[in-house]
């Protein structure tokens, strides 16, 4: 291992040590044991089928932004490898594995997938940002707490939230301009080029031409319209889950209505953006203080509502995702390590025979469903 992994690896284990102790900070263990026994096991399974539905409808959008040029059973286990290695790496390292694994399996760029990607993530952002801004009128206690708290006791929350959605809604802006008028973007990009003191400035433009490819969606207004209603209906499922998890914890939940549900879902998503791995900890203490401050649960109540959230999607995510894998006979080191010079290719490479028949011993070595955001 070299030195800058080693420091990259001691960082993430220090901010997933962090988040875990702000998690677990005055919580009563007995507590969350108690209340684990209380557990009603057939809401657990109705949450577990949720989830895969949330899982499809990820796949069926990521194929409508890649022009369908994956099957859904390739989008499918390129999204679970995703969330595996989410779930074991910090820095949203899953993102840049499903970007290069997809390029693996199908006639797409490494790039062109990664931009899908990104636009995933905006446009989840802004759609969780519009649900909080919805529910806040509501939670009074919840909309106190943002407008009188702070991140290091400088940054208010509220300040955070509001740069959140402006920052979406113009990054989202931004690529609906750049897919509509691809021609110009490459134009302006090859003049700027062409003006700075580099070598063979035409290399620089091809991962540019890339990037543009894999927002082609969004230059279409049936495809746009498909991505929007797809991201809607993904919500609303998401908004399902939390619901019936609600609903699995109803012997210490004395009510899961839709309103807590909402909240603990934005909250959590906001937990994902900490750079802890898997959202270790980050998840768990944000969705315990929403709840404690928006409908006065205890924190030990709103912690094990957190953990089962979290745990589902996170295992069943790891789960399927070392499937995708082993089905395929792909080594995910092999995969980041073809991938790690694609983005100076002329072509972007495809899966030799050897790799796509090489066994992967070595998945659990190497290496949330619920969020990507």
């Amino acid at each position: 291992m070299s030195r800058k992994q080693s420091l990259q690896l001691v960082l993430a284990l220090a901010l997933t040590a962090f988040s875990l102790f702000l998690a677990l900070r005055g919580v009563n263990f007995a507590e969350v044991s108690q209340a684990l026994r209380q557990v009603n096991g057939y809401w657990l399974l109705l949450s577990v089928g949720l989830i895969m539905v949330t899982l499809t409808i990820r796949a069926q959008r990521w194929r409508v932004l890649l022009k369908r040029q994956l099957s859904f059973r390739d989008a499918f286990g390129l999204i679970n490898i995703g969330y595996l290695v989410n779930g074991v790496l910090p820095a949203r390292a899953g993102d840049a594995a499903r970007g290069v694994a997809g390029s693996l399996r199908g006639p797409v760029t490494m790039l062109a997938a990664l931009s899908t990607v990104v636009v995933e993530r905006v446009l989840d952002m802004l759609v969780i940002v519009l649900i909080l801004v919805a529910t806040l009128p509501f939670v009074p206690g919840l909309r106190q707490y943002l407008a009188t708290g702070s991140i290091g006791g400088g940054i208010p929350l509220n300040l955070v939230v509001a740069a959140s959605g402006l920052l979406s809604l113009g990054i989202v802006a931004a690529l609906v301009i750049m897919a509509a008028y691809p021609a110009k973007v490459e134009a302006i990009v090859q003049r700027v080029l062409e003006k700075l003191p580099i070598a063979h400035p035409e290399r620089f433009l091809r991962p540019v031409q890339h990037i543009l490819e894999g927002l082609g969606a969004l230059g279409s207004v049936r495809a746009g319209i498909e991505i929007v209603l797809w991201t809607l209906a993904l919500w609303a499922t998401t908004g399902l889950y939390f619901w019936a998890v609600m609903r699995a914890c109803g012997g210490f939940i004395a009510e899961a209505s839709l309103l807590k549900s909402l909240v603990a879902m934005w909250s959590s998503a906001f937990g994902m953006v900490f750079p802890a791995t898997g959202g270790i900890g980050s998840f768990h203490f944000a969705v315990r203080e929403a709840l404690f401050w928006g409908f006065a649960l205890p924190r030990d109540l709103g912690f094990t509502y957190a953990v089962l959230s979290h745990a589902i999607a996170y295992l069943l995510g790891i789960a399927l995702g070392a499937g995708a894998l082993l089905s395929w006979g792909i080594s995910l080191r092999e995969v980041m390590r073809h991938g790690s010079g694609a983005t100076g290719q002329e072509q972007e490479p495809q899966a030799p025979p050897e790799l796509q028949a090489q066994v992967m011993p070595e998945v659990a070595a190497e290496d949330h469903p619920v969020h990507s955001s």
